[in-house]
């Protein structure tokens, strides 16, 4: 990191695993990062040694993206990195308050909606966007337009597979879309 501002960086999923431990290691080095978790509990452990601001937000409702996004907005000027973490392998097929499978809709749709909702702010702030994605893509994924959910036949390793899979076609056409 340079001597100039430090970056803002926003990691969803930082309350545990990946994203606690990137987002540790980015507020060690200077950067300011803000952690954004579902559990307050977790997510406010991970955030207060560094005096970090944290949200929270339930990646399968669609209104606490929408949410969390306007509290982005309205409290960063620039935010340099969005690193769309959140995500998690579900037994199911399970309806969301939104209408969607929940695999897809936490791995795919919440992270989708918060980057198009952030894209201003991204855009002004020549920001990167980092969309985690899996083994799991390659190993099961195979999207099925007519069943983008996996309604039918659902298998929790296919339905996460499929939901990274479309988060690596999400990035390869918002690289070429964005200048």
């Amino acid at each position: 990191m340079s001597d100039a501002t430090p970056p803002t960086i926003v990691i969803t999923g930082a309350s545990d695993g990946i994203g606690a431990a990137a987002g540790r290691q980015l507020a060690t080095a200077g950067a300011t990062v803000v952690f954004v978790g579902r559990s307050p509990e977790k997510t406010r452990a991970v955030a207060e040694p560094f005096g970090a601001d944290y949200y929270l937000a339930d990646f399968t409702r669609l209104d606490e993206v929408r949410q969390l996004a306007t509290a982005l907005t309205e409290k960063y000027d620039r935010i340099d990195v969005l690193a769309n973490n959140a995500g998690g392998m579900f037994s199911g097929p399970t309806l969301t308050p939104d209408g969607f499978e929940k695999t897809f809709q936490v791995n795919h749709l919440a992270p989708v909606l918060l980057t198009n909702l952030l894209i201003d702010k991204l855009i002004d702030s020549r920001a990167a966007v980092i969309n985690t994605a899996s083994i799991a893509a390659r190993l099961y994924g195979k999207v099925k337009l007519d069943d983008l959910n996996n309604w039918r036949e659902f298998n929790p390793n296919t339905a996460y597979g499929n939901a990274k899979l479309a988060n690596i076609l999400f990035t390869g056409g918002a690289a070429r879309a964005i200048p």
